[in-house]
């Protein structure tokens, strides 16, 4: 049973949506050529290309979503190219190909999935499993990485356009405990994310001060 949302609501978050995120993939991508470091973990590439085609040229639902994933695609494809280009040094060739061509399958499938199996024609299940994955994976680089590729902005980004998503969908589906689960606990992690991303930034600030 879906709640209502006053339709002037639903549209500016619909808005906030396509806006903050596709904000947060420029960013990513410039913050990338900026570092010559790819912001984004593999995983999250993967997944988010792979939805962002199924909805796009395989089970897209309303005009206006279809140009905005189509817009979201072909800005994950300038990550992917990113990652591929960075990681050359790092790895053989034919093993990030490899894995590249794994996990796009793999994403895929399960897309499609779980789409079929949750009677889901919006995928919001997988999108925000996606973006559960990524709040995870976003933290992890971070403490592994330090800020190369990454920001503020991004951070500040990533969690408004998510919160946004997480609004319109609760009152698509206010029954979902699974979702609702899914909401919280983004949310959780992105503050955690801007909290470290702060406090790396105010150290990076401080240590000349310190050191003169």
């Amino acid at each position: 049973m879906e709640h209502q949302l006053p339709a002037i609501f639903n549209y500016i978050l619909l808005f906030g949506v396509a806006f903050f995120w596709t904000i947060t993939y420029v960013l990513v991508i410039y913050r990338g050529f900026k570092d010559q470091f790819c912001g984004m973990p593999l995983a999250c590439i993967c997944a988010n290309i792979t939805w962002e085609f199924l909805l796009t040229f395989i089970m897209p639902f309303h005009p206006l979503q279809q140009i905005v994933t189509l817009i979201w695609f072909l800005l994950d494809c300038i990550i992917l190219f990113q990652f591929l280009y960075y990681s050359r040094t790092s790895y053989a060739k034919s093993t990030v190909r490899a894995g590249v061509f794994a996990l796009l399958i793999i994403a895929f499938l399960l897309h499609y999935g779980m789409a079929v199996e949750f009677h889901d024609h919006m995928a919001i299940y997988s999108a925000f499993g996606i973006n559960l994955m990524m709040s995870v994976l976003f933290i992890q680089m971070l403490l592994a990485k330090g800020h190369q590729g990454q920001s503020l902005s991004i951070a500040y980004f990533k969690m408004i356009g998510t919160l946004c998503a997480s609004i319109v969908c609760y009152f698509l589906q206010p029954q979902s405990v699974l979702l609702m689960i899914m909401y919280v606990l983004i949310f959780v992690l992105d503050i955690v994310y801007i909290a470290l991303m702060y406090r790396g930034s105010i150290k990076t600030v401080l240590r000349p001060a310190i050191a003169g």
